[in-house]
């Protein structure tokens, strides 16, 4: 029997087996199976759960879980001084509503920005139909915070925004992510 003919086969057989393991680590470890927010690497990089009917007489209850401050030095939308994230959150849908559209884009987490320019977002928002909105109130544990705010878009329906917020290590809030669905 010729090992030079085998040889490559054996090769490769044994980079799959030792490649097995760390695939399956890396796709369905806890760390891995976590989305997290857009933006964020490293231990940082939790997600925050979401509980709750979603419906619109229901409640919606978000537990934040505790999360060290992110960098300062990472590029991130920063909530100002003094502003609380329900406002925030108030001065977004207010400048939607009444179509001031720069000032909604300028207050998206910076990973929406980077996905369009202010006048696809213009066209986006006003295809949407919204009429009216109510933003909850904001949900904080420690670094983290999240503000669930519902939409009447009109024929498109009620829908649920989530917005997650986390401090950075000088103590300002950042908008880290946004996520929209339909409430059930």
């Amino acid at each position: 029997m010729d090992s030079k003919k085998y040889l490559p086969i054996i090769v490769i057989a044994v980079a799959i087996i030792l490649l097995i393991p760390i695939a399956y680590y890396a796709i369905w470890s806890p760390q891995a199976t976590q989305s997290g927010y857009t933006g964020q690497t490293g231990a940082n990089n939790q997600q925050l759960p979401r509980t709750g009917t979603g419906s619109t007489g229901g409640t919606t209850n978000v537990a934040p879980q505790p999360t060290a401050p992110v960098s300062s030095k990472d590029p991130a939308t920063i909530v100002p001084d003094g502003m609380a994230l329900d406002q925030y959150c108030e001065k977004y849908y207010s400048a939607w509503k009444n179509k001031d559209w720069q000032t909604a884009y300028d207050l998206q987490p910076l990973s929406k920005k980077n996905q369009s320019d202010v006048n696809s977002f213009a066209q986006s928002r006003e295809s949407y139909g919204m009429q009216s909105y109510e933003v909850g109130k904001p949900q904080i544990n420690e670094n983290s915070g999240i503000v669930v705010v519902k939409m009447d878009l009109g024929q498109n329906g009620i829908w649920s925004a989530t917005w997650q917020f986390v401090k950075n290590d000088k103590g300002q809030w950042t908008v880290q992510n946004s996520t929209t669905q339909p409430s059930q």
